[in-house]
Order: C-alpha cells, then structure tokens, then sequence
C-alpha cells in the first residue's frame, strides 16, 4: 500500500504541476525529445539508457522520500537488467555520464559504475558494480557507515561483499611486482560535519575477486611516516578540497589541510590553506611530500604570469 500511496501522490503532484504550468503564458509542457529517431528503432541499450537517466534523475532531484527511495530501488532493478544486455561494456551511456560515474580501467579489464543515494541529510549510502569484458559483474556493497576506525588499515575484499562505498570520479593504473592495480579516486560524505576524499587501490586475485586496499602508500601525518592500505583525507564539510592525478607533473597533487581550532585529532575542523601536498611514485609506492608544488609569492603590481603580456 505504501508504494500504491506514493505513486499516487507522485502523479498529483505531476498533474497539479501540469496545471501550473499551463496558465503560464507562452509555457510548451511537452518534454524534449531524447532521440530524433522513431523510438522503434532504436537498440534495447539505448531505450535501458533512457530508463535510467529518467529514474536517476528521480533519484537526485526528488524531495519526497518515499519517490527518491523507490527510484533509486528501481535504478537498482533497470541497471541489473542493463549490464546484462549484450554489448553494454563497450556501450557509451554519454547520457548517463551525467548521473553516475562511469569509469574504464586504462587497459580496458573491466568498467566500474557507482552512484551516491543521499538517503537524509548528512548520510549518504553508495552504489556499484564492476563488469567485465566477457560479462562477469561484481557487486559492491558499502559498508562505511559501520566502519568506525582502521578504515585505512583494512583490506576487503568482494567475495565478503565488503567495500569503503565512496563516488568515484578518477582511475588511474600502476603496475605492482609485475600485476596491475587500479587507484580510484572518490568523495564519501561522511556526516553532518565532515566529508572525505579517498585513493582506493584496487586488484584482482587469482580467482577473478576484487581486492580493495594495498600496502602502497607512504604518507606523512605531522611528521610521522605512515604505511596505510588507503588513502584517506578528512576534512571539514562544505570545504572545497582537490585531490587528483595530475598527468603534466605525473603526480597526484592535493590541498594541505590544517585545523581551524589548532587541534589536529578533530579533522572536522581541517580546512584548506592554500598550500599543496603530493605524491609521487617510485615504482613500488606513493610516497608523500609536502609542499610539492612550489607558491609564488607576488609583489604588490607584479602578475601572475612567467612574462609580461606585451
């Protein structure tokens, strides 16, 4: 009954809007169409892609609860049944790009889709699968909201459907002994007071399972050298904070955080301070330095530029 009450209440509130819009002058209430072509003719994949992005964009956009919740459980449904068609690996989804993270390992071994439920207001749940070449998928299931601490220590691995659920927007690749492992980079919203950024290093076993976390960090932490499984960075919410590869330097380059409060246990309070941190890899590891991208410190009337523009 509570899904009935709810469609009905979606779909009064779509004719109310539709009478809205009506007596506004000059107001077209037909929609865009997605294709020129006659739907008829278009590939089952191009008509699941539609589907999603019209139930995505329910997902992010919609304030009811009980709307958004079963959107975001029929995103669930649509996606299982689109990853399965033939063809979806190589299949663009440029329109779905706009709604969910998309991300091809560099060597094209497989192709990473995840999105962000923002169930209440400062707790997010995170989505995923990772799909194969030859059609094998693995589900993720976050389980960072039950991890209180040693986050950064653990290994998990997908067999135990254990993964540190996050939004990932970057994937870079690094061989390790000769095998590849993958580094994702990602947001998680961790609570009310503070988000995260996270480098995750990814790798397969031997038996095809997902391996999240791996000894190859080196990181600096007020002068004390740590040897974490991931790389996580806490700061205050509602900061703007970058960490991402940088392919010009070849180097992941990162904000350089420092408390509000001069308390360095309380990371809720570390905001940006105009300096950068990095790493750079060895061939076995990131290892971290700070202020590696030097600041140029200007004079009252010079630019910010190598030579005057003439």
């Amino acid at each position: 009954m509570g899904r009935i009450t709810s469609l009905l209440c979606f779909f009064l509130l779509l004719k109310l809007q539709g009478i809205a819009q009506e007596e506004i002058p000059g107001f077209n209430p037909s929609p865009k169409p997605w294709h020129t072509e006659d739907i008829e003719k278009l590939s089952p994949l191009q008509r699941y892609e539609d589907s999603l992005v019209h139930v995505a964009d329910s997902v992010y956009t919609n304030d009811i609860p009980e709307i958004k919740e079963n959107a975001n459980a029929d995103l669930i449904r649509l996606f299982k049944a689109t990853i399965k068609t033939p063809g979806s690996f190589n299949y663009t989804f440029s329109k779905l790009k706009d709604y969910i993270s998309i991300l091809d390992a560099p060597d094209k071994s497989f192709r990473i889709y995840n999105w962000e439920y923002l169930r209440t207001e400062g707790y997010s749940r995170y989505y995923g699968v990772i799909q194969k070449p030859d059609g094998g998928i693995i589900p993720l299931v976050d389980i960072s909201d039950k991890i209180i601490r040693g986050a950064e220590d653990s290994i998990f691995n997908s067999a135990s459907y254990r993964w540190f659920g996050c939004l990932y927007y970057n994937l870079i690749m690094r061989e390790v002994a000769g095998q590849p492992v993958y580094f994702i980079f990602g947001r998680n919203s961790n609570n009310l007071n503070s988000d995260k950024k996270i480098i995750e290093p990814l790798s397969f076993n031997a038996k095809g399972e997902a391996l999240f976390g791996a000894p190859v960090f080196t990181t600096l932490e007020r002068g004390v050298r740590k040897t974490p499984n991931r790389f996580i960075y806490e700061y205050q919410r509602g900061s703007v904070l970058s960490l991402n590869f940088d392919p010009e330097t070849n180097q992941i380059i990162f904000d350089h955080c420092e408390s509000q409060i001069g308390d360095p246990a309380k990371k809720f309070t570390y905001i940006p301070d105009g300096t950068y941190d990095g790493m750079r890899w060895d061939g076995a590891q990131w290892v971290m330095q700070e202020n590696i991208v030097s600041i140029q410190t200007l004079q009252n009337g010079e630019a910010p530029v190598e030579k005057p523009i003439k």
